[in-house]
């Protein structure tokens, strides 16, 4: 078993989540879980992953999410240098094209890439023909095709992270830009948290990253990190209400949505998810 960022051999055991061990790597602190052969990871994101948390994974309702994920992308969006000439923008791991949306709305040719064919389709609402069925590790554009690439809260789903990496370096031009984010696994909540970490929601994170980790997975794909930041979010009580549940009482994910308050929008920042930019400079 060797660590699938550092290639760093002898994980050590962390902790156990969900009936699944999850290791880290004493170099670069990435954690992961193994899964049993012949897991596929496309095969989780169907219909009911957008729509029904009772399996304890996925969403209870991703579109009630909207206005709330519509106000974090903006905010992201707006914190991305823009070209001089009108940007292409690729969204990885579209959902339902709430990102692409507001990209577009911004005045970016943004385009959405997208593996659940449900979660595509549903994308036509809100993002009419803008975002295509395609693999995170092999898309169908040219190399040098975006200003900008975006992967928001989708790295941890993807199978190899070099391969990922890697497509996303061909897809940028030079000098252009990729923006994520993900969690952050050795910050203070994370490890306060211990197993009960909010973000150790298996099957659909396979790897945990921390900041060193991050690093280096970019820098090997000639990605030049300009900067990390933890930085503040938009979240319904509803959804904190469920991830609270999960982390102080170890209770499975269920509906929230329906008591009186669940809509109410609340700035949140745990200092455990980090938004990263990085600049495509070639080969390392």
């Amino acid at each position: 078993m060797r660590c699938a960022v550092c290639g760093a051999g002898s994980p050590r055991l962390k902790h156990h989540v969900a009936e699944s061990e999850i290791f880290r790597c004493g170099r670069c602190g990435l954690e992961f879980w193994n899964p049993a052969p012949g897991f596929r990871a496309e095969e989780v994101y169907d219909a009911a992953y957008f729509s029904d948390a009772s399996a304890g994974h996925g969403y209870d309702d991703y579109a009630d999410l909207e206005s709330v994920l519509r106000l974090n992308f903006a905010r992201r969006l707006a914190r991305i240098p823009r070209p001089p000439h009108a940007g292409r923008l690729l969204d990885i791991g579209a959902a339902f094209g709430f990102a692409v949306a507001e990209a577009h709305c911004a005045g970016w040719d943004a385009t959405g890439i997208e593996i659940s064919v449900a979660a595509a389709r549903r994308a036509g609402i809100a993002a009419p023909g803008r975002v295509l069925v395609a693999n995170a590790l092999h898309t169908p554009f040219a190399a040098a095709a975006f200003d900008v690439v975006t992967l928001w809260d989708v790295l941890e789903h993807l199978s190899d992270p070099h391969a990922a990496i890697a497509e996303v370096a061909r897809l940028l031009r030079p000098g252009g830009r990729l923006a994520l984010t993900t969690g952050d696994v050795g910050s203070l909540a994370a490890r306060l948290s211990g197993a009960r970490w909010h973000l150790y929601t298996l099957p659909e994170h396979l790897f945990f990253f921390s900041r060193r980790s991050l690093r280096e997975l970019l820098g090997a794909h000639g990605l030049r990190v300009e900067s990390v930041r933890a930085e503040s979010s938009l979240y319904t009580a509803g959804y904190l209400v469920e991830r609270l549940r999960k982390t102080l009482l170890g209770k499975p994910r269920t509906r929230t949505g329906a008591w009186p308050g669940a809509a109410l929008r609340v700035p949140l920042n745990l200092f455990d998810i980090v938004t990263v930019q990085a600049v495509a400079v070639g080969s390392p």
